[in-house]
Order: structure tokens, then C-alpha cells, then sequence
């Protein structure tokens, strides 16, 4: 059975985004690059490439931080400062932008840990925390009422501002029964972990080595649901390309197929 995918990638450009888009390319195998701000500023060329190859290009923050580290207004600061930058990237590629698409650094939605509220959907908390908990190096303590608050602002500073998912929201309950269906930034329904085996975190997750990370894919409850389709969180770093390619090779092997993307209105 083919299984559906978008295939998403975190923290470009890198040293290596050129073999990435590369080998991508030539397997037709469409992706959106999240970028760094400040990566993408000092290192244009290889997503000046990659657009015009076709990738599409996201807004992933200027510096990384965590936004519940920083005020509303200097979050505010690193959407637009990004913003600046990957539509003067998109205008020296000579292509138009079809949409604008947002991820948070870290998926640090302004409430830590708290990517989407785990108590109003009891029936998927488990789900979630699978997702998020173990997908993901973050704080699962509860928010303040102020990271809420912020929260919930970025939110509509995101709609404000037209952002909008990248593709329809992907038949799963957990994620059409829960915030993430509403959302207006770019949710994932399963995160590779890939970052889990680079040199700074290898020995410090669950996941090992590249057979862990294929068995992470074989053992996902969702990640093969005949009802749904999945959007695959990866990532672009310098030591994170060669697993990332090949656990996309791994994924094809077991009848996934790479869907391009088409923003929707919430």
C-alpha cells in the first residue's frame, strides 16, 4: 500500500543544503525548507538553488530561540526580519512565492513545551505526547498564563499576516480533532529525530543509530494509517543530511510517496 507524505525540513540552509536539494531533485521528491534567518543571511546561494529547482521556502525564525524565551514583540521581530529576507531570496531566484508558511523554532508555539494543550484532548494525549514528547528535545511542564497568552497572540499574528498551513491537514484524529487542525503555523505528524544521532546528542536519546531511527518509522502507529497521510519533520544541519536521505530512502522502500504541496486557507 502507498502511504502519503510532505516531506518538511527544519534549520536550512546548511553546508550541505546543495546535496540535499540535489538528490531530492533527482528522486522528484518535492520538500519545504524551513529557514533560519540568520543562516539564510549569510548563505543565500544554496536556497536561491533550491528555489529555483522548485523547492518552496518557510519562515523558520531568525535566530532559532525558543519563543517562550523572548517577548511577543521581539518574536514578532524574527518572523518579520526572516520574512525580509526570503522574499529578496525568492526575487534574486527570479520566481514568485505561493505562499507564506511558518514553523517554530523548536515548536516552541510561546508556551514551551506546551505545543498544543495536552489536557483538552484527553482521548489523544497520549498521541501527543508521542509526538511531541519524544520527538522533540523540549520541557513538557505546563505553561504559565502568560505563555498562553502569548501563545495565543502569535496565533493571530500569523493569521494577521497570512500565513497559512502548507497542505490540508492530514485525516489523523489527533490531529483533526485537536488544536493543530486549526493552527496557522506548520504542524508535523511525525518527526524522523534524526538530530537524535548527531555527534552533540549521540548516546543521549532513545534513539541510537540509523537502524533505531528505521525502526522509529516501522514501529509509528500513525505513520502507516490507511485513513490518514503523514507530514514528515526532518532536518537540514550539517551532520543531519546523510541520515535524513536516508531514512527518505528507507520511507520509499516501504511505499511512501512524496506529495507536493498546496497551501490551505483555516
Amino acid at each position: 500500500m502507498a502511504h502519503k507524505a510532505w516531506l518538511t525540513i527544519d534549520d536550512s540552509p546548511s553546508s550541505r543544503t546543495d546535496v540535499l536539494t540535489d538528490t531530492l531533485h533527482a528522486k522528484n521528491i518535492p520538500a519545504l525548507l524551513f529557514c533560519r534567518g540568520d543562516k539564510l543571511d549569510a548563505n543565500p546561494a544554496p536556497i536561491i538553488r533550491a528555489i529555483q529547482k522548485g523547492f518552496i521556502i518557510g519562515n523558520h525564525a531568525y535566530s532559532h530561540t525558543r519563543f517562550s524565551q523572548l517577548s511577543f514583540d521581539t518574536c514578532v521581530e524574527e518572523i518579520e526580519k526572516t520574512e525580509r529576507l526570503i522574499a529578496a531570496t525568492y526575487k534574486e531566484a527570479g520566481k514568485a512565492r505561493t505562499g507564506k508558511h511558518f514553523r517554530f523554532p523548536h515548536m516552541d508555539r510561546g508556551a514551551g513545551g506546551w505545543v498544543v494543550d495536552y489536557d483538552a484532548a484527553p482521548a489523544h494525549r497520549d498521541s501527543l505526547l508521542r509526538l511531541f514528547g519524544e520527538g522533540l528535545n523540549i520541557d513538557l511542564s505546563p505553561p504559565t498564563a502568560a505563555m498562553i497568552d502569548k501563545k495565543e497572540k502569535l496565533q493571530a499574528h500569523l493569521k494577521k499576516e497570512g500565513f497559512q498551513p502548507p497542505c490540508p491537514p492530514p485525516a489523523l484524529p489527533f490531529y483533526t480533532d485537536t488544536e493543530m487542525a486549526a493552527a496557522y503555523d506548520a504542524m508535523f505528524t511525525y518527526s524522523t529525530s534524526d538530530w537524535m544521532i548527531t555527534k552533540r546528542h549521540a548516546g543521549k536519546w532513545p534513539h541510537k543509530n540509523l537502524t533505531d531511527l528505521q525502526k522509529k518509522i516501522d514501529g509509528d502507529p500513525w505513520l502507516c494509517h490507511e485513513d490518514g497521510a503523514a507530514i514528515i519533520l526532518s532536518h537540514d544541519q550539517d551532520e543531519t543530511v546523510d541520515t535524513t536521505l536516508s531514512l527518505i530512502d528507507y520511507m520509499l522502500d516501504q511505499g511512501f510517496i512524496f506529495s507536493e504541496f498546496a497551501g490551505v486557507s483555516t
